[in-house]
């Protein structure tokens, strides 16, 4: 019916545009300029484009370029004019065309511009800014052809006569200026370091143009220059809001964040600057520092030989490269690269003595030895002596562990011997450590995470409570005590131990993902209320309270309740959220509760342009499409998505479901070749193989290999969703045996999953059996939407109509949209002739079931209208036994 509504649409659309008419036309575009007049931008956007959808023209495209401009969206106003048809314009509207191309081109920043007409029109912009494209390429531009009474023209004056770097402009910026000078000036300025003249310029463009972004991040440069974080801050966010993939953006944002001390959200902005591809020494040099001081020795190395192959000259590069090779144990490297400086700063000093007692015979040492014996710094000379020292052999004190002052020095020394796997010699060190240090309580879990790797959990916990009796607040040793217990699957001693963290800590986001993680396992009413409590209180604490806020819309969303997850999420910042998966998984997991495709696509086409980079949203789609039965077009989506290589989980993924859907469709060839692939992959569980296996053999009707399979599969995982394949399997067998489900729950006593396929199974077979576990189910938890609904089911079945119906209504209430759903209560409803119950839901029928009770229900009530209408809607080859009888009574009632 969806398909019949939208041709009927087309075609009304098609009517209309054979009605318009140059006035109508007309009249679109006076109402634009009307509306750009008196400041409606969006307005003015709307209105071009419903007139560019009757009858696109050139004058439109050019009005809608125009539009663009001023609404920001540059690079929709570029591609609207190159759809420009230039010469079919009327010589005023090309006048316009050449301003609106030079105004382009100079928020381009590239230096370029052509004209679009090649006559030699008098056009003053197009003279403006070839002056400007040429200053790329000469010293010297010829200022004749340029109005003498412009501020373009002083600016090139002083262009020609080198002295745009102290040109003092703010008499040149007066309102005769146009926006195009205002640029040309800015960038001029820009380009010799003339910052206050820059600003000035830029600052009167802004003033007229507050919605183009281009200019922002020059601008936020100079700011930051200047010191100014506020106003850089102003400048930046409006960018990354719109393109949070711009390099700029992000490195200009590291800064900002530096400056705030936001050391972890600055390290993730310089990354991201330097993954989308800003090449700059300043950037990975920025970058390395920041994976220096976070002991991220390994990735500060490659950041910092980026940066000197960039800039060999630049002796913060250098000099920071050779303190991260001595952190790495690196020190031969380290000697060589010290040893051809003619001069140390006083960090080459201080690295120097960390290397004292290393490479004693190395040749690099006596060539150290007598430059630092030179050198007019007292601490220098000291290390010059320390080195003779370590050279004849008197450096046994220098081996030992240092004070509690110099705890990095002894960390180095830890890590070393854990990169040796030399667990007993660097458990040996940590004791002595703790004898000389104050700070125990940190040395003690340094200890616990060596013996950790050792594979000793038991003094890893017995070292861990010690710590407990220091510091009753300490993170890592709550962390160990709430991941040992859900290991033993005692969900609830590990949320204990998660609630004394969150007890100090509620901002922890890590802690409350687990909190959620156990709650789930645990199935525990009591934690659920604890967690969004926790929750609540968190988004009232904190005002960055984004990935709280999903949490509980996740909560709801995942209980069905799907109004409550919305009215969540409207209360988010939308910007903010976008940069987050789960905003995105959430909103596709809404919609797919509503059954709307055409909302899916846009839902991933948005998260796909947030995070170009990952799979995640296609997969995501590629689900979506399988459950509403569109096999073709999700495989399509993923056979599009190009193979990342450097993010294997992301790739396995992508095969994984391909393999899926493959056998979904049938395709065994397909299947076999991609199968075939990944028992290639080192990093495939075998369990997944299985699996993969076994659902191939299900579509080659090979039930007992099937069965084989993917009984091995269980086996080695354990895994709910592979035991309700077996569960199918068997009833397609014909060998149902809910044994494997009680066995299974004897182990896993809180999977609900499996509870309520037993309760589900039970159905018809043993009610009463059926309805106790669906209690204890609902007791445990709210119970998501498809359990209460089988609920529901199971108690009409068994004559409790009016429990059944509070159930059924409460479901519907949560998703009104579910035909399933709606089945339940009109059943329901139908039982207990409450027939006019039925009917105030006609607007939500869309299954043929569904509006045979709805027919029903008219009938009932004596609509004989409304019923004839609701039972032209019902396809009866649909209809099950016993509502084909129900039809042709109905049919025979119309008809009468």
């Amino acid at each position: 019916m969806l398909k019949k509504n939208n041709r009927f649409a087309t075609a009304l659309a098609l009517l209309t545009c054979i009605g318009c008419t140059p006035e109508v036309q007309q009249d679109y575009i006076q109402d634009t300029k009307s509306a750009l007049e008196k400041g409606q931008t969006k307005k003015a956007e709307l209105v071009i484009k419903q007139a560019l959808s009757e009858k696109p023209t050139s004058s439109l495209r050019l009005l809608l370029t125009e539009v663009y401009l001023v609404n920001g969206n540059i690079i929709g106003a570029k591609q609207q004019l190159e759809k420009v048809e230039v010469e079919t314009l009327l010589p005023s509207e090309q006048s316009k065309a050449e301003t609106l191309n030079v105004h382009l081109a100079v928020l381009s920043f590239d230096g370029t511009y052509h004209r679009l007409l090649n006559n030699e029109t008098v056009c003053e912009a197009c003279r403006v800014a070839e002056a400007w494209a040429s200053t790329a390429s000469t010293d010297y531009i010829d200022v004749q052809k340029i109005d003498s009474n412009t501020s373009a023209y002083k600016v090139f004056e002083a262009f020609n006569n080198n002295t745009l770097s102290s040109l003092d402009i703010s008499s040149l910026i007066n309102s005769s200026a146009s926006d195009i000078e205002l640029l040309v000036i800015g960038d001029l300025l820009r380009r010799t370091n003339n910052l206050d003249g820059m600003i000035t310029a830029y600052n009167a463009y802004k003033k007229n143009n507050p919605n183009v972004l281009n200019i922002n991040l020059p601008l936020a440069q100079a700011m930051l220059i200047k010191n100014d974080i506020k106003k850089a801050k102003e400048l930046v966010n409006p960018v990354l809001a719109k393109f949070s993939k711009n390099p700029m953006a992000n490195y200009l944002n590291s800064l900002i964040l530096l400056s705030e001390n936001k050391e972890i959200e600055a390290y993730n902005a310089i990354s991201l600057a330097d993954s989308y591809g800003m090449n700059s020494p300043s950037v990975s040099l920025t970058k390395g520092l920041l994976e220096f001081n976070s002991q991220s020795f390994e990735s500060a190395l490659s950041s910092f030989e980026k940066a000197t192959n960039m800039a060999p000259d630049s002796e913060l590069a250098n000099t920071m490269l050779v303190a991260t090779k001595v952190k790495l144990g690196i020190t031969d490297d380290a000697l060589e690269i010290l040893a051809t400086q003619e001069s140390f700063s006083d960090l080459d000093v201080s690295i120097i003595g960390q290397l004292i007692g290393t490479d004693n015979q190395a040749r690099e040492w006596v060539t150290l030895q007598s430059k630092l014996a030179q050198s007019e710094s007292p601490k220098a000379r000291v290390l010059s002596g320390l080195i003779e020292l370590a050279r004849e052999g008197s450096s046994e004190t220098l081996s030992k562990p240092g004070d509690s002052s110099d705890s990095t020095y002894n960390l180095i020394q830890v890590a070393m011997m854990m990169n040796k796997a030399q667990f007993d010699q660097a458990l040996n060190y940590v004791n002595e450590w703790l004898e000389r240090t104050n700070d125990k309580v940190k040395v003690m879990n340094y200890k616990a995470a060596i013996l950790i790797a050792k594979g000793d959990r038991d003094s890893a916990k017995s070292v861990y409570r010690d710590s407990l009796e220091l510091l009753p607040t300490n993170r890592a040793a709550h962390m160990f005590m709430a991941q040992s217990a859900a290991k033993n699957k005692d969900y609830e001693s590990a949320l204990i131990s998660l609630d004394k963290i969150l007890a100090n800590n509620l901002n922890d986001v890590v802690v409350l993902k687990l909190y959620l993680a156990f709650q789930k396992l645990s199935k525990s009413e009591e934690y659920e209320s604890k967690l969004l409590n926790y929750i609540d209180n968190a988004i009232a604490q904190f005002d960055d309270n984004v990935l709280f806020k999903l949490m509980k819309a996740g909560i709801f969303a995942t209980q069905g309740a799907n109004e409550l997850a919305h009215k969540v999420l409207d209360t988010v910042d939308t910007e903010k959220a976008k940069s987050i998966n789960q905003y995105w998984e959430l909103q596709l997991y809404l919609t797919n509760r509503s059954n709307n495709v055409s909302q899916a696509r846009d839902i991933v086409k948005a998260w796909n342009k947030q995070f170009p980079d990952s799979t995640r949203p296609n997969i995501a789609l590629a689900t979506y499409l399988e459950n509403a039965g569109q096999l073709k077009e999700a495989i399509s989506v993923l056979e599009q998505v190009p193979h990342s290589l450097d993010r294997p989980k992301e790739s396995l993924a992508l095969d994984v479901k391909l393999v899926a859907l493959y056998i979904h469709q049938g395709n065994l060839s397909k299947a076999k070749y991609k199968i075939g692939q990944l028992e290639k992959r080192s990093n495939l569980p075998p369990s997944l193989l299985n699996y993969l296996n076994g659902s191939y053999a299900i579509k080659q009707n090979n039930l007992d290999k099937a069965k084989s399979l993917l009984t091995k599969a269980y086996n080695e995982s354990g895994s709910s969703h592979t035991l309700k394949l077996i569960y199918a399997l068997d009833l397609k067998r014909g060998k149902v045996d809910i044994g494997i489900l009680k066995a299974h729950l004897k182990q896993n006593p809180n999977d609900l999953s499996i509870k309520a396929l037993l309760a589900e199974s039970l159905i018809e077979q043993d009610n009463a059996q059926s309805i106790a576990i669906f209690e204890e189910i609902v007791s445990k938890t709210s119970g998501n939407t498809d359990v209460l609904n089988n609920y529901a089911w199971v108690l009409y079945l068994d004559g409790k109509n009016d429990k059944a119906f509070e159930i059924a209504k409460r479901v519907v209430e949560l998703n009104a949209s579910n035909q399933d759903y709606l089945d339940t209560l009109f059943r329901i409803l139908t039982s207990s002739e409450r027939y006019d119950e039925i009917t105030a839901f006609s607007n939500n029928v869309s299954s043929d079931s569904n509006a045979l009770l709805l027919a029903n229900a008219h009938m009932r009530l004596d609509e004989q209208t409304q019923a004839q209408k609701a039972l032209a809607t019902v396809e009866k080859s649909s209809l099950t036994e016993e509502d084909l009888s129900l039809y042709e009574s109905i049919s025979k009632d119309v008809k009468n």
